[in-house]
């Protein structure tokens, strides 16, 4: 049988800042959804759950609400969609939230990880719309069970406002799972996106013919109507993952170390930005009623980006381009060409709104978004991509139930921010990296509070940031979660 629930969430939200700005892990990786400012948010949710005990499975949920905050009151698609499974075979359909890794000891109060485990999909914006086609840990033939294969194939849709209206993005993963015996496991693998298509009026309609999507789907170049840069290299914008992790599990216990690397051109595919990535480290105990049961650190360094800048004189050809990766040199009034690092995590010249969904990035949450709005109309903004794509940072995470009934997550980043180095319109500026960097300490703590047999659950948040990169800010959270039914359907 499916169960099937049914839930209502109320938070409201207060911050102690001048712009009544929420801290970072009030919205990290909340999928979006929480108010930004000063504000409440009413969430009602509704599903049900795969019968595990049939071949031929099925699923559906919804999470609709009403968010007001400084940038207006809204009404909020945050989940729609169905799934249905058959054996290893998995399609969803609609909006339905990435699956996020490190969990606290309950899952309402999120993932322990700043990234949820996948550097480019965190869950930290809202779930763009489209359809996903899943292969679930497959036994690989004649491996006798110690060789996986999963993985996923989809198409979506943008969201926001953005350059380019209507982009749509592909998504490609594939990963192999080696079972090294009965504790221990290696797991490696990719996760590919690339932006293509959409329109505006100032480069007219992009390539977005069945042919275009083949070229996208091989990394082929443009046509003859994509633009002079798509035909040189590939058609759309190209970044994504790569995964490197070893578990170590028992009946009481495990641990975990991942490798999250990030790259954004051919170069860091092929691991020439080592040591850019994500590194987290893992320890649970599988009794999460423990005063702790969960304990993250996790690392952040992505300063190498394919190494230093390499740039020498440019050609007559080049500079008659007005090719973005030109740059004049103050010292002699010459132009030279950017011919290797500089990878620029997430941000793109054509798709210049860059790995993002309205204000908040697809990826990273420590890659701070770069975007334009009016104090009167905050609505209405424009999104530049990130300016904060330099950076080293240090991530704790504890997580268990005090008094082995309440379950608590406490969350603390301290970062070093070095700026980007391109602007806004991706052209080349050494000027945007800082020799000095930004220092920002960002912590919060969150509990969950069962009352009334477990209906409804009381969840109390803090939040503080202090440094230079974000606005010295306490903030607060209520929220009142009732389960207003819960039982089986057939």
């Amino acid at each position: 049988m499916n169960d099937f629930v049914v839930s209502l969430l109320l938070l409201g939200a207060i911050s102690s800042n001048d712009l009544n700005q929420m801290p970072f892990w009030a919205t990290a990786n909340q999928f979006g959804v929480m108010p930004e400012s000063n504000g409440a948010l009413a969430l009602l949710r509704a599903g049900s759950s795969f019968d595990e005990s049939r071949t031929f499975q099925w699923r559906w949920g919804s999470s609709l609400g009403f968010r007001s905050d400084w940038m207006g009151d809204k009404i909020i698609i945050d989940e729609l969609n169905a799934s249905v499974r058959y054996r290893k075979l998995r399609l969803d359909l609609g909006m339905i939230h990435p699956e996020q890794d490190f969990m606290a000891s309950d899952a309402t109060l999120g993932t322990l990880s700043v990234t949820g485990g996948n550097f480019m999909m965190s869950g930290n914006a809202r779930t763009l719309p489209g359809y996903a086609l899943r292969l679930e840990p497959w036994d690989v033939p004649f491996t006798n069970g110690h060789l996986q294969l999963y993985g996923r194939f989809g198409d979506y849709s943008t969201l926001g406002k953005r350059y380019l209206q209507g982009a749509l993005v592909h998504n490609t993963a594939l990963y192999v799972r080696v079972l090294a015996g009965e504790h221990l496991s290696f797991t490696g693998g990719f996760d590919h996106y690339s932006l293509w298509a959409g329109s505006n009026e100032e480069i007219g309609v992009q390539p977005h013919s069945f042919l275009d999507y083949l070229r996208v789907l091989t990394g082929s170049s443009g046509g003859a109507d994509a633009s002079l840069g798509d035909q040189i290299n590939s058609l759309g914008d190209h970044r994504g993952r790569e995964l490197l992790r070893v578990d170590y599990k028992t009946d009481s216990w495990s641990v975990c170390f991942q490798h999250d690397i990030p790259y954004d051109d051919r170069s860091g595919m092929i691991f020439r930005n080592f040591p850019d990535g994500a590194n987290t480290l893992c320890f649970s105990f599988k009794d999460k009623s423990r005063w702790v049961s969960d304990i993250v650190y996790e690392y952040h360094y992505t300063l190498n980006q394919s190494g230093d800048c390499e740039r020498r004189l440019a050609t007559d050809e080049e500079i008659a381009s007005g090719s973005k990766r030109l740059y004049l040199a103050p010292y002699d009034g010459k132009y030279y060409f950017i011919v290797g690092g500089a990878d620029n995590y997430c941000n793109n010249f054509a798709y210049r709104s860059g790995w993002s969904a309205y204000t908040r990035q697809l990826g990273n949450p420590l890659f701070y978004s770069r975007y334009t709005a009016s104090p009167d109309t905050p609505g209405d903004y424009t999104m530049l991509g990130t300016g904060n794509n330099l950076l080293q940072a240090h991530h704790v995470a504890v997580s268990g139930s005090l008094f082995r009934k309440i379950p608590y997550r406490l969350v603390a980043t301290y970062s070093l921010n070095y700026g980007c180095y391109f602007d806004a319109y991706g052209r080349y500026n050494p000027d945007l990296v800082r020799e000095k960097p930004l220092r920002q300490f960002s912590a919060g703590f969150n509990a969950l509070i069962p009352c009334l047999k477990g209906a409804l659950h009381i969840i109390p948040g803090i939040y503080l940031d202090k440094g230079e990169m974000l606005p010295y800010c306490l903030g607060a959270t209520l929220s009142l979660k009732y389960n207003l039914l819960k039982n089986k359907q057939i």
